[in-house]
Parts: C-alpha cells; structure tokens; sequence
C-alpha cells in the first residue's frame, strides 16, 4: 500500500511543482519552468481537448481531487480493521454523553497537580 501511495503522490508533487513554478514564472534560468512553456503545454492539451487552454488547469485540478479520493478510499478500506474500532467506539462515548477519563503520566501532571495545603 505504501507503494501504491508512493506512486500517487510522486506524479501528484512532480506535476504539481511544475505548475506553481510555472504559473509564476520562476524559471530559476530554465526554460522548462518559464511561463512561456506553461501557456504552450497548456494550449497544446486544449487544442487536443478542444477547449480553451485556460480550462485545462481546472479539469487537471477536478481529475487530480477525483484520483486522491479513489485513493484515499482504497487505502481507509485497506487499513480498516486499524482505525474502524477506535472511530466506533469514539462515535458511541460522543454519542451517549460519556467522555472517556483522561490520563496522564506522573510525570507530565506533576507540574499541573493542584497546590497541596501544608498541613
């Protein structure tokens, strides 16, 4: 599962990079970055599309959100039998009003303890 994440958000962060570095043109010398290949790439897809160019970015955007929750659903039906049990018995002590105690270390309550009268 770990792979299949790494192979979601490798393409997601590569692509995602390029487009707010071109999209604001900070080439950092190069021409890959520029704004001037920004608008030709995107130009390109909406001719092939047969859209305007300035819509591509929104449907890469919608398209992008759409893979994430496919993504997201494999990996919570996945890793189910982990988080399920606690998210139920989190809704069921909400629910009937109960709040679960708090605990804490010794160590960490100590400093927080209420002053003790020197009786």
């Amino acid at each position: 599962m770990r792979i299949i994440l790494a192979l979601w958000a490798a393409p997601m962060f590569l692509f995602w990079s390029w487009y707010a570095l071109s999209a604001n043109d900070i080439s950092f010398g190069t021409a890959f970055f520029s704004r001037d290949i920004h608008d030709l790439v995107f130009n390109i897809y909406g001719r092939v599309l047969g859209v305007p160019g300035t819509e591509v970015p929104a449907m890469i955007a919608s398209a992008c959100a759409f893979d994430t929750a496919i993504v997201f659903a494999i990996a919570a039906f996945r890793w189910r039998n982990d988080w399920y049990p606690q998210t139920r018995e989190w809704v069921a002590n909400k629910l009937s009003g109960n709040q679960a105690p708090m605990v804490a270390d010794e160590v960490t309550a100590a400093p927080y303890a209420p002053a003790q009268s020197a009786e």
